[in-house]
């Protein structure tokens, strides 16, 4: 699908640069700015600032209090931020690992925080991790990788995998929850085309991933046979701008743009896969 205004709806008024977004079961959606913002804009699109870490920040995760787990780039840990719009610090990582591109968060159905972090982009055999912050906040490192430049994450809707995005790498891979080892080899599921940069994911109830990419402007669609096609593109950059996160909800995907100042919506008949948020 091309994109065009006619078929599009974009969300929020001057959003600062969202590079997450998620939605909450009630229609509201949730939203990071570049200087720590976390934007709340309900179904009727009234848009508040809930709180802010000061910092930047990447993929967020909604529990079930309302408050939002959100990777910070700049204070290099997972802060949560509280519906009364409060801020307190999750992890900085470990003391052997301590973070230093925390990424993207998802949890589990335990109420586990699984984490992304990101590594040094421009190294060629990658040094990124995925770390584990257990509900007393107690961190480990899940997987040491090394992956190249771990970038969304999320679980399938078996609850087996954990899938992987390697921005540098165009791919997705996938490793098990069970693994009893931080090294046991990831499994490349989808190949995208050299110099894609593939970003966010999220799973369709029946299994298929979308697959939102900062380098085109495209979203694709992961089939179960392994097989990638583009679901929409806009070749202008306009209505998709540099996308990075990606959310499903009663029938639209919602997709964050780096490149730009608003949440993109469209229409689309996949069923989100259960999203777990804790309480």
């Amino acid at each position: 699908m091309l994109l065009h205004p006619d078929n599009v709806s974009l969300i929020g008024d001057g959003l600062d640069h969202p590079e997450c977004v998620c939605v909450n079961h009630d229609g509201t959606l949730y939203a990071g700015g570049e200087a720590g913002q976390v934007y709340r804009i309900n179904a009727n699109g009234e848009q508040t600032v809930m709180g802010s870490t000061d910092g930047f920040l990447l993929g967020i995760a909604l529990d079930g209090h309302g408050a939002i787990h959100a990777c910070d780039i700049k204070r290099q840990a997972v802060m949560r931020v509280a519906a009364d719009g409060s801020v307190t610090e999750r992890s900085r990582g470990t003391s052997e690992r301590p973070m230093l591109v925390p990424n993207y968060p998802v949890f589990d159905r335990a109420g586990n925080l699984y984490v992304s972090d990101s590594g040094d982009y421009w190294d060629n055999t990658g040094t990124g991790c995925i770390y584990k912050i257990d509900p007393d906040d107690v961190t480990t490192v899940f997987h040491a990788g090394p992956f190249r430049f771990t970038n969304g994450i999320a679980i399938d809707p078996t609850g087996q995998w954990l899938y992987i995005v390697q921005s540098t790498a165009s791919n997705v891979v996938r490793v098990p929850l069970d693994s009893n080892t931080s090294d046991a080899p990831a499994e490349v599921i989808y190949t995208l085309a050299s110099g894609t940069v593939p970003d966010g994911i999220a799973f369709t109830a029946d299994g298929r991933l979308l697959i939102a990419c900062y380098k085109p402007d495209t979203i694709y669609l992961g089939e179960l046979d392994g097989s990638v096609g583009v679901l929409c593109d806009d070749p202008t950059g306009e209505l998709l701008s540099r996308p990075t996160n990606v959310a499903l909800h009663d029938g639209r995907i919602y997709i964050a743009n780096l490149g730009g100042w608003h949440v993109t919506s469209i229409a689309c008949d996949a069923q989100p896969a259960t999203i777990h948020r804790p309480v």
